[in-house]
């Protein structure tokens, strides 16, 4: 046996035990491009620049968009993102970047998780869910195996991971599982497993391309398949949705926390959001359409599938912070920070209600608390107080006119439109019992509002004055605070460098 042969056999049995197999390494559409595997230059970035947000999730270097593959496994949230590994702008060439989490606070950046091959454009948004019960038949020793399914190729593709959500590799080889060759606008597939009828269920968005952006043409339709392989998907409903537009979600969610009264919600990007039900394979309902954000930068938020817990939890992307760019950050865009979805009952029907997730306690460095102040009173209370990173509480009754400039920006309560405002935006903010409360959650490059007890949620890029470290509360006398929480917050990244 010569020393060559036995080379080949080795680079067979390798290939083999890895789970590449030589057909994958002579499919070029397998194979990842190594240009794009760029994460070892990320590691002298560091997260200290003026910039940065310190408790909001940015990519430590380069662009970063729609959150992707949100799942929890063995203790681990993963955090996979639309992802430009070569530049601070978006291009068509996106990989799969990869954070994870062990309380979806404090994020540690991974090497890149899922790569597009040469010339097969990007690797687009799409959801990841763990194989329980080995569908596939994927799984290696007790690890679960994680499946995730993006738009990539022309069509709806497929990769699989048996390392904890660390590498992928491509089901067939990387071509389309699911193609809709009537709709070429079809894009960013949901998948999770549906218990009621024991099978796997994709949610998917299609238009034709040249109707997108014209609401008048040709409705856009959601689309939902079922399967109980993960591999052949069967097409079991569609509807036509005008408001749908990319990036649909879909989570099932206790209505006033009652496990035994349960809805569906159906939402895309814009998070445009109906409440129904669905049985496995149809979704119905009053066709009433509602908005789960108000601001000018949330867009294309995802729920984690697999949650530990009871709790539906959704980050979202923040788009538009071209303030990055133009100050030159290594970094572009940042996400919201996560926020629990509950459905309650209003006098208007049964409504979302959002709220940031209980883990933020975790940054809180100085908690400030008054109560029962004329506004006098409570800007004196609040001489002392200087912050940079600012979670506040505020509860106020309505009869006059409040503003809250928190480090120079300002949030202005109407009492005469019941409304609060921001900018030039103005969210409808209804009195109960005569009083309106107002959570605000400030960064070094954005603002979040969640208006009374998060029936209405606002998401804003905005930088405040760097000199500036008060909250300062002004408006008509008489104007009574029931209660001010501050908190100061720490950086979610630990020692700056």
């Amino acid at each position: 046996m010569n020393s060559s042969f036995i080379r080949s056999l080795i680079v067979i049995i390798i290939l083999n035990i890895s789970g590449l197999g030589l057909k994958a390494q002579n499919d070029s559409s397998s194979i990842p491009n190594p240009e794009l595997q760029t994460f070892e230059t990320y590691k002298d970035i560091g997260y200290n620049h003026f910039l940065r947000p310190q408790f909001h999730f940015t990519s430590l270097k380069n662009w970063l968009n729609d959150p992707n593959g949100m799942v929890w496994y063995d203790g681990e949230y993963h955090l996979y993102f639309q992802h430009n590994p070569s530049n601070t702008i978006w291009q068509n060439v996106l990989v799969w970047g990869h954070a994870v989490s062990t309380d979806m606070v404090h994020w540690t950046q991974l090497p890149h998780a899922i790569i597009p091959a040469k010339n097969h454009g990007g690797i687009w948004s799409g959801t990841a869910a763990v194989d329980k019960s080995n569908t596939l038949g994927k799984q290696i020793g007790n690890t679960k195996t994680l499946v995730a399914y993006f738009t990539y190729n022309g069509g709806q593709s497929a990769a699989y991971s048996t390392d904890n959500g660390r590498t992928y590799q491509f089901l067939n080889d990387g071509k389309p599982i699911v193609l809709n060759p009537e709709y070429k606008g079809a894009r960013d597939p949901k998948i999770f497993w549906h218990q009621e009828s024991k099978s796997w269920i994709m949610v998917l968005w299609v238009k034709m391309v040249e109707n997108e952006g014209k609401p008048n043409e040709k409705p856009a339709k959601v689309r939902f398949y079922n399967s109980k392989n993960l591999i052949d998907w069967n097409l079991t409903s569609e509807l036509n949705r005008n408001w749908a537009y990319e990036c649909m979600d879909f989570v099932e969610l206790p209505v006033n926390g009652n496990s035994n009264n349960k809805k569906w919600m159906l939402y895309d990007a814009s998070f445009d959001y109906e409440v129904g039900d669905f049985d496995g394979k149809t979704f119905t309902s009053d066709k009433k359409v509602f908005l789960g954000d108000y601001g000018l930068n949330f867009y294309a938020g995802q729920t984690f599938n697999n949650s530990p817990d009871s709790r539906s939890v959704m980050i979202g992307w923040m788009r538009g912070g071209n303030l990055f760019h133009k100050a030159e950050m290594p970094f572009s865009q940042q996400m919201s920070f996560p926020t629990t979805f509950e459905l309650k009952t209003t006098p208007e029907g049964i409504r979302l209600y959002r709220w940031p997730i209980k883990e933020i306690e975790k940054l809180y460095s100085k908690t400030y608390k008054f109560n029962n102040l004329s506004l006098d009173k409570t800007n004196e209370k609040l001489t002392e107080i200087k912050a940079e990173l600012i979670d506040l509480s505020v509860e106020f009754q309505t009869k006059k006119l409040l503003k809250i400039s928190i480090r120079g920006l300002y949030v202005i309560y109407d009492n005469k439109t019941d409304s609060i405002s921001f900018g030039k935006t103005r969210i409808y903010a209804p009195a109960f019992q005569n009083r309106v409360s107002l959570r605000i959650l400030l960064d070094r490059a954005s603002i979040e509002l969640f208006i009374n007890n998060g029936a209405s949620v606002a998401t804003f890029y905005a930088i405040p004055k760097v000199e500036n470290q008060r909250v300062i509360l002004s408006g008509e006398n008489g104007t009574k605070i029931n209660s001010l929480i501050i908190n100061e917050l720490k950086s979610i990244w630990g020692q700056l460098k």
